[in-house]
This record gives C-alpha cells, sequence and structure tokens, in this order.
C-alpha cells in the first residue's frame, strides 16, 4: 500500500515539472528552419536552378584562347659520298614556333529552338519549386501529425493518471471497510489489482509520450531528448460546403500545379521538335598570331597576323525521319500529360471528398460522444455514492469507472483525428504553406 502511494507521488511530481511549451505554429516554424528534408530539398532546388541561364540555351557567343610554343635544338654531324663537299661536325641549330588565337563562335539562328529551349529551362524551375514545394507539405504534414500526437498522448496520460487516483481512493476506503470488516478480502483485492493495473497504464502512457516527443524533435531537427510541453487546447474547424474545397483544391492544389507545367513542358518539347525542320546558320571569327625562327633554311624567322571569318549554313533535308519521328513522339508526350493531368484532378477531388467525409462523420461522432461522456460521468458519480452505501459491488464500480475512461479515450482521440483532417484539406486546397 505505501509503496502504490509512493508510486502515485512520484507521477504526480513528474507531470508538475514542466518543460518549454511549445505551440503548434512555433513547431512549423521550426521545422521550416531545421527539417534536413527540406533543407535538402531546397538546396537540391537551388542546384539545379544554377543550370537555368541563357548560356545553358546556347543564346551566348562562345569565345576561346589558345596559344602554344616549340622549341628544338640539334648538333649535326655530316660526312659526304666522294668526298666532293667538306664533313660537317658539331654543326648547332635551333628552331622555335609560337602560336596564340582568339576565336568566336555564335548560332545566329536555328529555327527558335534556342529559345524555346531557354523556355523550357525557366518552366522548369518553377517545376522545382513545386517539387520542393511538395517536399515542405509532407513534412509539416509529418510535424502536424507527430504534433497532435504528442497532444493526444499527453492527454491520454492524464486520463490514465485521474483513473489511477479514482483507484488509489477505491483501494484506501476498501483497506479501511476491510480493516472493520465490513469488506471481503476479495474485494480488497480487486481494488489492488485494478490500481496496479491503472499503474500499468501511466507507465505505458510515459513512454508513448516520450517516444511521441522524440519524433517530434527528429522531425524538428533538434537534440531528440529534448523536453517540452504541449499546448494542449484544439479549436474545432468550421466547415464550408465540400464543393467549395474541391474547386480550391482542383485550381490551387500543388500537385494541380505540377501538373499544368509538365503539360507546358511538353508543348514546349514539341516546338523545338518543329525547329528542327529548319536551316542552321551559325558564325566563326578568329584572330591569331604565328611566328617561328630557325638557325637553317632558306628563312631566319617569319612570323603572322590576322584574322579570320566565316558563315555557315545548314540544313538538314532528310536524316531517315528522325526529325519526323520526333515530332509524333513530342504530340504523343502532350495527349499522355493531358490525360494524366484528368487523372490528377480526379484523384484530387476523390481525396479531398475523402478527407471531408472524415471530418465530418468524426465531428458527428465527437457530438454524440461528449453527450455520451456527460451520461457516463453522471453514473460514475452516482456509481461512487453507491458504492460508500454499500449497494453496488466493487465489480460494477469498477465497470463504470472503465465506461467513462474508453469514452474519454474516444473523445480524445476523434478531437486529434478532426484536427489533423483538417490540416490535410488546407494542404489539398494549397493553404498549408504561404
Amino acid at each position: 500500500m505505501k509503496k502504490i502511494i509512493n508510486l502515485l507521488v512520484i507521477f504526480l511530481i513528474n507531470d508538475a515539472l514542466n518543460g518549454q511549451v511549445l505551440n503548434l505554429e512555433e513547431a512549423i516554424s521550426i521545422a521550416l528552419s531545421n527539417n534536413h528534408g527540406i533543407l535538402i530539398a531546397q538546396q537540391e532546388e537551388a542546384a539545379l536552378k544554377t543550370g537555368i541561364h541563357p548560356g545553358a540555351a546556347g543564346l551566348l557567343p562562345t569565345l576561346s584562347a589558345n596559344s602554344a610554343a616549340s622549341y628544338s635544338y640539334s648538333s649535326t654531324n655530316q660526312e659526304f659520298n666522294g668526298g666532293i663537299f667538306p664533313a660537317i661536325e658539331g654543326m648547332e641549330a635551333s628552331q622555335n614556333n609560337q602560336s596564340a588565337k582568339v576565336a568566336a563562335s555564335y548560332l545566329l539562328f536555328n529555327g527558335g529552338a534556342r529559345i524555346k529551349l531557354y523556355s523550357k529551362l525557366k518552366t522548369s524551375g518553377s517545376l522545382y519549386e513545386l517539387q520542393t514545394k511538395i517536399t515542405i507539405e509532407s513534412t509539416l504534414i509529418q510535424v502536424i501529425n507527430a504534433y497532435c500526437e504528442v497532444v493526444r498522448v499527453q492527454n491520454q496520460l492524464e486520463l490514465v493518471q485521474k483513473s489511477m487516483e479514482i483507484s488509489l481512493d477505491r483501494l484506501r476506503r476498501t483497506q479501511i471497510i476491510n480493516d472493520f470488516g465490513n469488506a471481503s478480502k476479495l474485494d480488497l483485492l480487486n481494488a489492488k489489482v485494478d490500481l496496479n493495473f491503472d499503474s500499468s497504464n501511466v507507465l505505458s502512457a510515459e513512454l508513448n509520450l516520450r517516444k511521441a516527443k522524440n519524433e517530434l524533435n527528429y522531425l524538428l531537427g533538434r537534440k531528440i531528448a529534448l523536453e517540452f510541453e504541449v499546448n494542449q487546447e484544439v479549436v474545432l474547424p468550421e466547415l464550408s460546403d465540400a464543393s467549395d474545397y474541391i474547386n480550391k483544391a482542383k485550381e490551387n492544389n500543388t500537385l494541380a500545379l505540377l501538373s499544368n507545367i509538365q503539360l507546358d513542358l511538353a508543348d514546349i518539347d514539341k516546338k523545338i521538335s518543329k525547329s528542327n525542320f529548319m536551316p542552321v546558320l551559325s558564325t566563326n571569327l578568329d584572330y591569331g598570331y604565328s611566328g617561328s625562327a630557325n638557325d637553317v633554311g632558306v628563312f631566319k624567322s617569319a612570323s603572322s597576323v590576322g584574322y579570320t571569318g566565316s558563315v555557315s549554313l545548314k540544313w538538314n533535308l532528310f536524316d531517315g525521319f528522325k526529325k519526323q519521328k520526333a515530332l509524333e513522339k513530342a504530340q504523343i508526350s502532350i495527349e499522355v500529360n493531358t490525360n494524366k493531368q484528368q487523372q490528377i484532378l480526379l484523384n484530387i477531388e476523390k481525396e479531398v471528398q475523402n478527407y471531408y467525409d472524415a471530418l465530418l462523420q468524426n465531428s458527428k461522432l465527437l457530438m454524440l460522444q461528449t453527450e455520451n461522456r456527460a451520461v457516463a460521468k453522471l453514473n460514475l458519480e452516482r456509481s461512487e455514492n453507491l458504492l460508500k452505501n454499500g449497494s453496488i459491488t466493487n465489480m460494477q464500480f469498477r465497470q463504470a469507472q472503465l465506461n467513462l475512461l474508453q469514452i474519454d479515450y474516444q473523445i480524445n482521440n476523434l478531437r486529434y483525428t478532426i484536427k489533423v483532417l483538417d490540416y490535410q484539406l488546407l494542404r489539398m486546397i494549397n493553404e498549408l504553406v504561404k
């Protein structure tokens, strides 16, 4: 008995030790700054965007410079047949060459493919942004789920602690009654078993709370063991018509916007394929110097400075139908992306309707369980009085206690299920990340 009382005191002391209070808005803000998945997605987006510039589409000229130098030295011994010419011994000779050139080239016209390619690159930038936003939305939903789980388990811990207090009070009364000989040994044993059962539930709830906090700290990019408290106040949403959510989602949902961009990219690819049927006009210009010096030969030294310019026109009139097939493939890609877009919009409508129906149904269940709780609470209060008067058994009182606890569990779960569903609807209409 004394050990059980000490255990209860420890539970109450631990419950009184509060850490930093973290509300949901702060958790979201911390996740946006610290979550590694979000940071990686943003860095990858920045890396991909470095490839979006006019030069990547060939809209800028290319300029190159090169130079070279060489030197050779030789010592020659020669002897002629017949002795007509005197022999040459140890004749030294050297030769050196230098050259330098600057060259520029520019593609003047290729059917507008470069401009369309640059447009594709800029459109891809919007695609990268939406892909990052999808990652952020997914991560924030995880954060919201984790936060609501902490609050739910915290409330559940408080419920089982209250149940344990009721069981402890019942054990004390039963012990006193038993001391006066008015209660059976079985009633006392049942009271102890029920208290031990509630104590086990408290320990399990504390472990679940620690796990839930660890998960939230992980998503927030913080130390896993960092202690904090949560704001347990829950404001339930007010629902509009389902059609309002569906219309907003079809217009603003991130996946819908992504499908629009993918369709635009397919259309640009088709325009690029058409450009391949046009001629290509390019120009080149270079300016250079070359020089040489020789100890042998007719000229002792020579040098030249000058420039060269050229314009070339190329028109691929026939390439084995490659251009035609590429154009056909681009057209098919447009049709495929159009069908994908319709599929995405239909799936968005389905998901919004499912979230809306679930939210509406859980709201009705919450109202029903709230009414049931009032009845169960009244039943427990009357059962407690009847137990004191000896009108009901300990088992009947325990059942009334468990009935109220079960309803409290359901209300607790429903409140946070509704809250998570509300945030899912906000994600679907693109109002989760602003």
